[in-house]
């Protein structure tokens, strides 16, 4: 079960640059296409992206889960940290909310920390809930995005 000791601790803040190409392989994946010709162009190209009124290549609506949240360490080094059994992991749900747009390009640093930890139900039929707040600041020191992203330990 998690470490109730983690309750209020921050990960290392961690930067990396946003990659075009990450942007079109998701972009891909969540289409089900099987090509970035099927996808919409503004997420491979750029004029596309400046015709559509982004000042360039925009990342998808859900792409800070399979990038930005797991990055710096990784699934496995944040469920080790709070000591939750992988086996009994279910990533429940995720939550954003945006204040300004990212792009391929933009250099983020993550700032994540461990904002709750509860237990929900009774005896057998009980979980453990972790919940992971994620700030993503872009290289102008604007905060663009929140997330609230909560884990489930059966």
């Amino acid at each position: 079960m998690a470490d109730k000791s983690k309750l209020g601790m921050e990960f290392p803040a961690y930067t990396f640059t946003v990659e075009k190409d990450k942007i079109t392989e998701f972009a891909i994946a969540v289409s089900q296409k099987e090509n970035k010709e099927q996808i919409n162009p503004i997420y491979y190209d750029e004029e596309a992206a400046k015709k559509a009124g982004y000042q360039g290549i925009p990342i998808p609506p859900t792409f800070p889960t399979s990038t930005f949240f797991w990055t710096g360490g990784g699934l496995m080094g944040t469920v080790k940290i709070l000591g939750i059994d992988l086996n009994r992991l279910l990533h429940r749900e995720e939550e954003y909310e945006y204040f300004g747009s990212i792009y391929a390009g933009d250099v983020i640093t993550r700032k994540m920390k461990v904002i709750d930890m509860l237990k929900k139900g009774t005896g057998n039929k009980s979980v453990e809930v972790t919940v992971l707040e994620t700030e993503l600041i872009n290289q102008r020191g604007e905060l663009v995005l929140k997330s609230q992203t909560r884990l489930l330990e059966r």
